[in-house]
């Protein structure tokens, strides 16, 4: 007895702690909420299975949003031995989709694909809402590795869902990365209509500063990639409204730069090109400061001022980014062609889809009208013959007066009776 209620107080305690780690990560407080998965996982006895493997996913979620990816994945890889050892099909599909996340993050489209089709094949365990987030992950993988055809069918997939589930927050990353695709194979009438929605579905999300900063800014390229500098400085200008700590204002300002410079007004190029490498305090984005190093150097060849480069060509050297080439954009129709017509074919099924229902609830309506309306035309033709008929016998007030009536008639009969008995034996 001893012994089981030993075991039972160290089981009560790890679900205590893990119920605290989760009341303070839900609370934002996530080093507090790794220092009692700790505790939890240094116990003797850890408990049930179940419990550890939640463990380590939760362990490992805090990892990954502190950006430790090695350590966040070697959790992820404890919590899916024990989820699989457990049977939990739901736990283990969603941390085959955080596996992929991390190495999406990391630039690992392919081992990314390959996870989050395996949190896919484990749909039928899966909610709803998984179901979209799996959708969604592959849809962006394949995006990244220029497979832009079938991207483009899991992207519309993971909006179709969270369309149905009025899931703002999860439909402005569809919206998106969907305007990215149409971007990068130059359909940018749709992807404008994708990033418009963004702009229309920001107030009501979580985060409505940096969605409306990423719709603005998503906008101002795509119409910068066409040439349009007046749309794309209007778009880019409205995006640095949006100036929080979160939103990379550097490349929006880079941005706004190539606009300038394409314009020909150099000095506010100049001006944005500064901005652009004082905004940006981190060695990410090689490219875009890449592009910033060759839109410097291009405005002040023009300007006939190279040497005002000096102290941003070594602010760029010390950060130590190479010079490489802009990511390539698709230029080939016959891709750009055939997406856009897949689009429009979705599109018009959607509609079609659409105007079915609105007609299926239209039939019903109907068929309901008339059935209904039937049995009320019945009733009332049976209450108006019962009136009918009823008017018939109006001169009969009471029962005696049919009595009456009806001896009437039987002496009527016994006289006829007499009458012919008469003239038939009067014939004979």
């Amino acid at each position: 007895m001893f012994i089981i209620s030993c075991d039972d107080t160290v089981e009560v305690n790890t679900q205590t702690l893990y119920d605290e780690a989760a009341d303070l990560y839900r609370e934002g407080q996530y080093e507090a909420s790794k220092q009692k998965i700790d505790l939890l996982l240094d116990a003797p006895d850890l408990g049930s299975s179940i419990l550890i493997a939640k463990s380590y996913y939760l362990r490992g979620f805090i990892y990954y949003l502190n950006n430790e990816s090695k350590e966040a994945y070697q959790d992820y890889l404890m919590a899916l031995e024990l989820a699989k050892e457990h049977g939990d099909e739901k736990i283990e599909s969603r941390l085959y989709n955080e596996i992929g996340q991390i190495f999406y993050e990391k630039e690992l489209y392919d081992q990314g694909l390959v996870y989050f089709q395996m949190a896919l094949d484990h749909v039928n365990a899966a909610t709803y809402q998984d179901r979209a987030y799996y959708n969604y992950g592959i849809g962006k993988s394949l995006k990244s590795l220029g497979r832009f055809d079938e991207a483009m069918e899991f992207l519309l997939e993971a909006i179709e869902i969270n369309k149905q589930l009025n899931n703002n927050n999860s439909l402005i990353k569809n919206y998106l990365e969907m305007g990215s695709l149409h971007s990068r194979v130059g359909n940018y009438t749709v992807a404008l209509e994708h990033f418009q929605k963004v702009i229309e579905l920001a107030p009501l999300s979580q985060n409505p500063s940096n969605n409306m900063w990423k719709a603005y800014n998503n906008m101002g390229n795509a119409f910068l990639i066409v040439d349009k500098f007046e749309e794309a400085e209007v778009y880019l200008t409205q995006a640095l409204e949006y100036n929080t700590n979160e939103n990379q204002l550097w490349v929006t300002y880079n941005n706004l730069g190539r606009v300038y410079n394409k314009k020909g007004q150099y000095e506010k190029a100049w001006s944005c090109f500064k901005k652009s490498l004082v905004y940006n305090s981190e060695k990410g984005e090689m490219n875009e400061l890449a592009i910033t190093n060759m839109a410097l150097k291009k405005t002040f060849q023009k300007l006939n001022q190279p040497d005002s480069l000096l102290y941003y060509t070594m602010l760029i050297n010390d950060m130590a980014l190479p010079l490489i080439e802009t990511q390539a954009w698709l230029k080939d129709e016959d891709m750009k062609i055939a997406l856009l017509t897949k689009y429009q074919n979705y599109k018009q099924k959607q509609s079609e889809r659409e105007q079915y229902a609105k007609t299926s609830w239209l039939m019903a309506f109907i068929m309901t009208f008339v059935f209904v309306s039937g049995v009320l035309s019945m009733r009332l033709w049976k209450i108006y013959n019962y009136k009918s008929s009823q008017k018939g016998y109006d001169l009969i007030r009471n029962p005696n007066e049919m009595v009456y009536l009806l001896d009437l008639f039987k002496k009527e009969k016994e006289e006829m009776k007499k009458v012919m008995d008469q003239k038939i034996g009067g014939a004979n």
